[in-house]
């Protein structure tokens, strides 16, 4: 069964090529995808790229992969409580035309996939690409210490991003 539409959560600290593979698999499951930044509103030493940034990166990553028609929305998700937390997620995806129901969440987050879950979303954990090199962890850690290296584990236009920052 194809879905209508995927949602993909991710903090994209920064966008990684795990997370192009996860778009990919998303739309393979579903007509179109929308892309949830989480934790929207934080900005410290695990988080350093804000909201407007990562946006920035994503519609990069959109314009260079070639998925304009298909990613129907990039939506922030701000750390709140986790019932507000739900009804923000909600609210993105009802904003965008779909429902809950219609709406594939897809990504291997065990705390996003219980809440959405039990509030009716169908999920799909993908497991994660090549985790060992591409962890934001482990990308931020190479780009303080000026190893560019970095640049082979994420997109094109996130590396010009990121370099020009």
């Amino acid at each position: 069964m194809k879905y209508p539409v995927a949602l993909f959560i991710g903090r994209f600290q920064p966008f990684h090529n795990g997370h192009a593979w996860e778009v990919e698999e998303a739309l393979k499951k579903a007509e179109k995808v929308i892309i949830g930044i989480g934790s929207s509103n934080v900005n410290d030493e695990n988080n350093p790229y804000d909201v407007v940034l990562r946006d920035r990166m994503i519609h990069k990553v959109i314009d260079e992969y070639g998925w304009k028609e298909r990613v129907v929305g990039v939506i922030p998700i701000p750390d709140t409580t986790d019932p507000q937390w739900v009804r923000n997620v909600v609210r993105g995806v009802e904003g965008l035309g779909y429902r809950k129901g219609e709406t594939l969440v897809l990504g291997n987050n065990d705390w996003v996939n219980d809440l959405l879950a039990a509030e009716l979303f169908p999920v799909h954990e993908t497991g994660l690409y090549n985790r060992q090199e591409l962890e934001g962890v482990k990308i931020r850690r190479m780009i303080r210490v000026g190893d560019s290296a970095w640049q082979e584990r994420v997109p094109k236009g996130v590396a010009e991003i990121l370099i020009g920052v």
